[in-house]
């Protein structure tokens, strides 16, 4: 036997009542994580607007060096449009993240989801048998 966490955890049994409650519960988080979801793609999608709307403003802004023989570089130019942006790109790259947390939540709540319909069934399955719920 090893010390494994999993070896020593005592688990009650459940009823199909705690079966019951575990879907009901999973049922909800799975709607919210899905609203949780869809909230967060709006906020990058607004985000990533902002932002380039932010880029085009600092292309077109008359302080925008611009390119020519012998004078400023597009790599100039693109330094200028980076400075005057930062904050929007950072505004839109958290708003990325958070979307991206929100999708890994809600693909953990439907694997929650299948193990506690899994769970239920197994309890499901003896109760019924002895004619009760």
């Amino acid at each position: 036997m090893t010390d494994a966490p999993w070896e020593t955890v005592r688990y009650e049994s459940w009823t199909p009542v705690h079966a019951e409650n575990a879907l009901r519960w999973v049922g909800r988080a799975l709607f919210k994580a899905e609203k949780d979801l869809a909230e967060a793609r709006n906020a990058e999608v607004e985000a990533k607007h902002v932002f380039e709307a932010a880029r085009r403003e600092a292309f077109f802004d008359p302080r925008c060096p611009k390119p020519e023989r012998g004078g400023y570089t597009v790599a100039d130019r693109e330094a200028h449009i980076e400075k005057a942006t930062v904050e929007q790109r950072q505004v839109y790259e958290l708003a990325a993240v958070r979307r991206e947390a929100a999708q890994d939540h809600l693909r953990t709540v439907n694997s929650q989801s299948m193990v506690f319909a899994a769970l239920a069934k197994t309890v499901q399955v003896p109760a019924a048998g002895l004619g009760g719920r």
